[in-house]
Formats: C-alpha cells, structure tokens, sequence
C-alpha cells in the first residue's frame, strides 16, 4: 500500500516516513535498555510494516510506545504492538471516547454528517482499512499531564504536551543526546468540527513557542516530508508568526494580507497560502 522509506536518522532514533493513504511518521528511540516507538501507526498492517524493518535492521523490538495524540492514523496501530502504551491524560479520555464507536462504513457517514469526524479522516480509514473493518482501540497503560523523561540507557526521551489547534491533548518527543524533535501533528490545523482547515491566533502562538525552545537539530512532522531541517522549520515557524500577525491586523482581508505578505518579503508559497487560508478561516469563525 505504501513506499517504505526506513532509516536510521541519529544513532539512537529510527524512523519510518509518513506515506499513503494518511499514514503518518512512526519513530523508534533505542537505548541500551530499551527501545521505545513513538506513535502506534493507522492500522495493524502499518505498525507490523515498522516493526519488519526494525527487525531487519538488527534494531532490538519496542518495550513501550508513547502515542502523540488521539487521532486514529496515530492510534489504531496499537493492537499490533502489545506492549505497554503511553499517553497523556486527554489522548486516554479521547482514547476511551473511540473505544465507544462504531467505525462500520454507516457509522464514519453518521459522525462525517454529525461533525464529530472529519471527511477527509473517514475517507482515509475506508482506503487503510476496507470494509468489513475491526478497530480495537487499546487504553493507555500509563498516563502523564505535562511532561514525561524516560531514561532507555544512554539516550532520554521527554514527552512534553504542547497543545496546539490540531488536538489539545498533542505530544511532543525530544530525544537527547541527538537533538531530535518528534512533532506529531501538533503545528496542523483544526480539522474536526469544522468546514475550513484553521488555525487561531491565541493556540498557534504559544505553541510555536513551545517547539522552539527545544532548539532541536532534526524536526519530524507527522506528514508531508516527515523529516524538516533547522533551516526549514525556521522558515515554516516564521511564516505561521507572519500571518497570524497579518491577520490581527487586517482581519479576513486576504488581498491586505498578501500585499503585506509581499511588503515584507515571503514569496507566495503553497505553505503561505495555506497559512493565510487557515488563519483567516479561524479568524472568522
């Protein structure tokens, strides 16, 4: 179904790239304790595709598996995995919420219709999991509400929550010594309960504070790319901080907003665009 693309990124941190339908980056940090993976994939196929190529690569299996948020292409992995799951306190809410719901094709159009689920989620489950589909959504085994150090021997990793507009409840890993910063889905926007994709001033802000801080030298975002540079992920925190100021001052004025875009010299980029797309939709809701 989907390109491998494994690797070794950092000696302590394996990744495995984001690919179709919405499958997003799954992580494994290992230490000479233990290996631990970051998100649990969206299907039972797709965590048993990162669990190959770990064991191909000589990499020792996971004891544990720290999740990023609630969302299903993060979570319905996890019954492949059978290894203590790790979550923040609202994934486990979220988590027990999903454990109530039906995922037959009727029930996805019933929520799509109601606005509990997104169109453009339903559409990915169908294509993962066809139907007659089986999700068993696995409860967290342990749950933290700020932040989490896990010592795997000779290598940490912090789950930190941040927040964000994509789901209150997003995760962050910082893996040290290596310097790398598992995102997650946390720097997307809102796409439940909502017609427009948005984001909101007041959440993006403190958040893209949050993630900076880390000062990381390897960024992994949950799609796209996966992997980001030290470069690019300035430029992509730069133009959030641009537009959500633009849009402060100029409201949903798209036409204002670009030539003030333009002023201050950011090209008219798919990410710009987006941006002004997303924030303004926010504004405006």
């Amino acid at each position: 179904m989907t390109e491998i693309k494994f690797a070794q990124l950092t000696d302590h941190f394996y990744w495995l790239a984001p690919g179709p339908p919405d499958r997003p980056t799954l992580g494994a940090v290992v230490g000479e304790r233990a290996t631990l993976l970051l998100d649990a994939g969206a299907s039972t196929a797709h965590a048993r595709l990162f669990l190959d190529q770990l064991k191909s690569a000589n990499v020792p299996l996971p004891q544990y598996v720290a999740l990023t948020h609630w969302h299903w292409d993060h979570v319905f992995g996890a019954e492949a995995l059978g290894v203590p799951l790790i979550a923040h306190a609202l994934t486990a809410k979220q988590l027990a919420l999903l454990a109530t719901y039906k995922w037959d094709d009727a029930a996805l159009d019933a929520r799509v219709a109601s606005g509990a689920e997104s169109s453009f989620s339903a559409e990915n489950i169908k294509l993962e999991l066809p139907a007659p589909r089986s999700v068993r959504i696995v409860p967290p085994t342990f749950t933290f509400t700020d932040r989490l150090t896990l010592d795997l021997g000779g290598v940490t990793c912090t789950l930190q929550h941040v927040g964000g507009e994509h789901a209150a409840d997003s995760v962050v890993a910082y893996i040290e010594p290596d310097r790398v910063l598992f995102l997650g889905d946390c720097l997307y926007p809102l796409i439940y309960g909502v017609p427009t994709w948005q984001y909101t001033r007041s959440s993006v802000l403190p958040l893209l504070d949050k993630v900076s801080a880390f000062g990381a030298q390897h960024y992994l975002e949950g799609h796209g790319a996966g992997l980001v540079s030290p470069a690019e992920f300035t430029r992509l925190m730069g133009q959030m901080r641009l537009v959500a100021d633009l849009v402060a001052v100029h409201g949903a004025d798209e036409a204002a907003i670009l030539a003030a875009a333009d002023r201050a010299g950011q090209p008219r980029d798919e990410d710009l665009l987006d941006f002004v797309h997303a924030f303004i939709a926010g504004f405006s809701k």
